[in-house]
């Protein structure tokens, strides 16, 4: 029997995923630009809060 949080995460991924593709085929050259940008940035953060947390076990 499927648990009932991976639907719901089954559910925002594909949301997320949607508004995504939406947002990337109705944005000017600009906006992709800037959406990549921060895209990196918010990966960049992640890396290095991953790193952080990851010492902290160490």
């Amino acid at each position: 029997m499927m648990n009932v949080s991976s639907i719901c995460k089954g559910v925002a991924v594909g949301m997320t995923a949607g508004v995504i593709t939406y947002a990337l085929t109705n944005a000017t050259k600009a906006e992709k630009r800037r959406f990549k940008s921060n895209t990196m940035k918010a990966m960049r953060s992640v890396g290095s809060m991953m790193d952080i947390l990851g010492g902290m076990f160490m």
